[in-house]
C-alpha cells in the first residue's frame, strides 16, 4: 500500500526509538498497527462496495437488454399473428369453426351413426349411408384418446 522498502522501515524504527524511547515504543507500535488495520479494513470495505455496485449495474444492463429482446420478439410475433389473421381465407375460417362443433349425426338408416370427420372429409362421404347387414352389434363403445 505504501511501497516502503526495508531501508525506509529501518529508518522509521530508528527515528521512533530515538524520539519515543524504549519505554513508549511498543505502545506506539501497537497504536500505529491498530489504526493501520482499521484504515486497511475501511479501504477494503469501500472497494467491495464499489465492486458490488458495478456488478449490480452490469446485471441491470444485461436484464434491460434481455427485456428489450423479449419485447421485440413479442412485437414480431404479434405482427405475424396479425398477418396470418389477415391472410386467412373464409373457407379456412369455416373449417376452424366447424372443427369446434359437435360431430355430425346421420339418421337416414335404421341406426344412428356418429361421424366425427371435419367438413373437408364430410364432403367426400356419400349422401346415403347404408347400414352394413353383417355388422356385429357390441354393447361397449370404442373410445380413442387424442
Amino acid at each position: 500500500m505504501l511501497n516502503l522498502g526495508m531501508t525506509e522501515i529501518f529508518c522509521f524504527a530508528v527515528i521512533a526509538l530515538l524520539v519515543l524511547g524504549p519505554d513508549k515504543l511498543p505502545e506506539a507500535a501497537r497504536f500505529v498497527a491498530k489504526w493501520y488495520g482499521k484504515i486497511k479494513k475501511f479501504i477494503n470495505n469501500i472497494q467491495n462496495e464499489i465492486d458490488r455496485e458495478l456488478r449490480l449495474s452490469e446485471f441491470r444492463e444485461e436484464m434491460q437488454k434481455e427485456i428489450d429482446k423479449i419485447t421485440e420478439l413479442e412485437r414480431r410475433m404479434q405482427q405475424q399473428l396479425d398477418a396470418l389473421k389477415g391472410t386467412q381465407t373464409p373457407s379456412e375460417t369455416e373449417v376452424a369453426e366447424t372443427k369446434t362443433q359437435s360431430p355430425v349425426i346421420y339418421s337416414h338408416c335404421s341406426e344412428q351413426r356418429i361421424v366425427p370427420f371435419s367438413v373437408a372429409y364430410q364432403k367426400h362421404l356419400p349422401h346415403h349411408l347404408e347400414s352394413p347387414l353383417s355388422a356385429p352389434k357390441f354393447d361397449t363403445e370404442l373410445k380413442i384418446a387424442v
